[in-house]
C-alpha cells in the first residue's frame, strides 16, 4: 500500500494510455479469439455466435485458397525480406563512406520508406501499365521485350512486381538503421586493422558485420514481423490477382471477411497470423533485453 501511494501520481498519469491501449488493441484480440471458435458466417445470421469450437480452423485449413495464401505468403517473406536486408546493407555500407553530397544523398534515400503505400502503389501501377508505363518502354527500348508486359494482369509476373514495389519501399528504413549501427562503430578498430594489412573484404567479414550483428538481427526480425501483416502493397496494386497469384494471408483474410462475409474463417486466420506475429516479437523483445543488458 505504501509503494501504492507513494506511485499513485504515476497511475494516475498511465491510466488514460493503459485505457485506450485495452480498448483499442485488446478488446479486439479478445473479440476476434472468441469468433474463431464460433460461426459468424454474415448470410445466415440465424446461426451467428453459435459455438462451433475448432471448426473454422478445419475449414480453414481445408480451404484451397488458404494453402495458396500461405505458399504465396512464404515467398513473399523468404524473398523480399532478405532482399530488403541486403540492399538496404550495400546501401548503408555506401551512405557511410566520405563523399561529395553524401548529406543529400542520405536525406533522398529515405524517401521510398517515407512515401505512403497509396501514392506509392498508385505511382507503380502508371508505370507498370501495359500499354502506357515506362517500364514497358525502357524495356522495348533497350531490346529486353518485343511486347509488352501486363505486369499486374499476368499470373506469372505479378507477385515479383509486387515483391519489387515491397523491396524498393522497404529497404532505405534498413539502410537508415544499418547507417546508424555504422556510425557506432570506433574507428580505431578500422585504423589498427589497415596498419595489420587488411583489405576491404576483410575489414567488412571480421569487424563490420560482428559488429553489426544485434542491430542487423533486430531490424532483421522487424522486417520478418511487418511483412508477415503486410497487406497495403499487394492489395493496392492487384487486390490479390491475377488467379489469387497475390493473394498473402492477410490478402486471403479481407477476402474471406468482407467478400464472403465468413467473419468465423477470417477470425481464425487472424489468430493464426497473431500467434506467428507473437512469435518473431518473442525473439525481438529477448533481442532488445540482450542488447541493454549488454550497455
Amino acid at each position: 500500500m505504501l509503494k501504492y501511494n507513494r506511485n499513485r501520481w504515476a497511475y494516475f498519469f498511465v491510466a488514460p494510455l493503459v485505457i485506450v491501449m485495452l480498448a483499442v488493441f485488446l478488446y479486439p484480440i479478445v473479440r476476434v479469439a472468441i469468433m474463431s471458435v464460433q460461426d459468424w458466417y454474415m448470410v445466415r445470421p440465424a446461426t451467428n455466435g453459435e459455438f462451433v469450437g475448432m471448426d473454422n480452423f478445419a475449414r480453414m485449413f481445408r480451404d484451397r485458397s488458404f494453402k495458396n495464401s500461405v505458399s504465396v505468403s512464404l515467398v513473399y517473406i523468404l524473398i523480399t525480406v532478405p532482399a530488403r536486408f541486403l540492399l538496404g546493407f550495400g546501401t548503408a555500407l555506401l551512405l557511410n563512406q566520405h563523399f561529395k553530397g553524401r548529406a543529400i544523398a542520405r536525406a533522398l534515400v529515405i524517401i521510398p520508406w517515407a512515401v505512403p503505400e497509396a501514392v506509392t502503389c498508385l505511382v507503380w501501377i502508371l508505370m507498370y501499365d501495359k500499354d502506357f508505363g515506362i517500364i514497358n518502354s525502357m524495356l522495348r527500348n533497350i531490346g529486353l521485350i518485343s511486347e509488352n508486359i501486363g505486369f499486374l494482369q499476368s499470373r506469372s509476373v505479378a507477385l515479383n512486381a509486387a515483391m519489387a514495389v515491397n523491396i524498393w519501399k522497404g529497404f532505405p528504413f534498413v539502410a537508415i538503421m544499418l547507417l546508424a549501427g555504422l556510425q557506432g562503430i570506433p574507428s580505431e578498430l578500422y585504423e589498427a586493422s589497415m596498419v595489420d594489412g587488411s583489405n576491404a573484404l576483410q575489414r567488412l567479414r571480421h569487424i563490420t558485420i560482428p559488429m553489426l550483428r544485434p542491430v542487423s538481427m533486430i531490424v532483421f526480425l522487424l522486417l520478418v514481423i511487418w511483412t508477415i501483416r503486410d497487406f497495403g502493397i499487394v492489395f493496392l496494386l492487384a487486390r490479390g490477382g491475377p488467379s489469387q497469384a497475390t493473394e498473402v494471408l492477410t490478402v486471403y483474410l479481407y477476402q474471406s471477411a468482407f467478400t464472403k462475409f465468413d467473419f468465423g474463417l477470417a477470425s481464425s486466420g487472424g489468430m493464426l497470423m497473431l500467434l506467428f506475429a507473437l512469435i518473431f516479437s518473442y525473439f525481438y523483445i529477448r533481442m532488445i533485453n540482450r542488447e541493454e543488458r549488454a550497455l
